[in-house]
């Protein structure tokens, strides 16, 4: 006598029998004919499943197959993969809203900033909202930069909290104090997380808020870099040298924290910030990390 696995009842006549190819040789699943014929079937093997098994696949094909982070659905052929969080369905990237930071499908975790901005869950559960922490990993990113690279600068320069209008109003004014000075009309109001900005004698760098920290620091690694280049090298107009350098400190400092993916995605970039990182870190397998910081102080002349 015999049961069926699936649903439990005697098996009557010979039944079936069917196996998985991630199965050992040895093991089937023995099922009675009811079952084999009217039961749904896994979308990826094939084999029958109960009626519970809401995704449409087998508990084993389960273990292999992608499910989009927004729907929950198993994923089988087309999808779209955020950096640093996974991937998601067509459908949910086309038809849901998208979160303002990383641009992911948003679900019904979500978070509304001041400015108007929506965080999901993943850029919500380390953002930095509070000013005396973001001030406090600016400092120690200070403390990395002069221990691996030397860097440091002289004129007080601090960091600043801002919501995404305050951060338009002062890249406008930055762009209208200086029209043509490098690098400004790669500002984009809509999109610049982060600004270096210098009035005379005034410096200061402003980031947006609720930003993860990882991000948080690689921006202000960045801006850093530009305020070191204000102090030491003011005339460099060469935008691949000027923002590679920028992002090669960045990239330095992602590393000292072991954000070995960060380092890989900007390194991966095809515009003139991923152009000028490689730029620097062929320069650095050449001439050390004294080279690169020399090409960028004497590039101006």
């Amino acid at each position: 006598m015999s049961f069926c696995q699936l649903c439990g009842n005697q098996i009557h006549g010979r039944g079936k029998s069917v196996h998985h190819p991630d199965w050992s040789h040895d093991l089937t699943l023995r099922l009675c004919v009811d079952c084999y014929q009217n039961k749904p079937h896994c979308q990826v093997c094939g084999i029958p499943i109960d009626n519970a098994a809401g995704l449409g696949i087998c508990p084993t094909c389960s273990v292999s197959v992608s499910l989009c982070l927004a729907c929950g659905k198993p994923i089988f052929q087309e999808y779209v993969e955020i950096d640093g969080i996974g991937i998601y369905c067509v459908n949910c990237y086309h038809d849901r809203s998208l979160c303002d930071v990383c641009g992911a499908p948003l679900t019904d975790d979500r978070w509304q900033l001041s400015d108007g901005r929506i965080s999901c869950a993943h850029c919500h559960a380390t953002a930095v909202y509070d000013p005396q922490e973001a001030s406090a990993l600016y400092d120690e990113m200070k403390t990395t930069v002069r221990n691996i690279l030397g860097l440091q600068i002289n004129i007080p320069t601090g960091l600043a909290l801002v919501d995404r209008d305050q951060l338009e109003g002062i890249i406008h004014k930055q762009i209208k104090n200086h029209p043509h000075a490098a690098g400004e009309e790669l500002l984009d109001p809509h999109k610049t997380l982060g600004i270096y900005t210098r009035r005379g004698i005034r410096r200061g760098i402003y980031v947006q808020n609720g930003l993860p920290r990882t991000l948080l620091l690689q921006i202000a690694a960045h801006e850093f870099a530009h305020a070191w280049q204000g102090e030491n090298c003011p005339l460099l107009r060469d935008l691949t040298i000027r923002e590679g350098f920028a992002e090669w400190v960045s990239y330095k400092v992602l590393g000292a924290y072991g954000l070995t993916q960060q380092q890989e995605r900007i390194k991966n970039r095809t515009d003139v910030y991923g152009t000028g990182l490689n730029w620097a870190l062929a320069l650095e397998k050449e001439t050390g990390s004294a080279g690169v910081i020399d090409a960028c102080r004497s590039a101006e002349q």
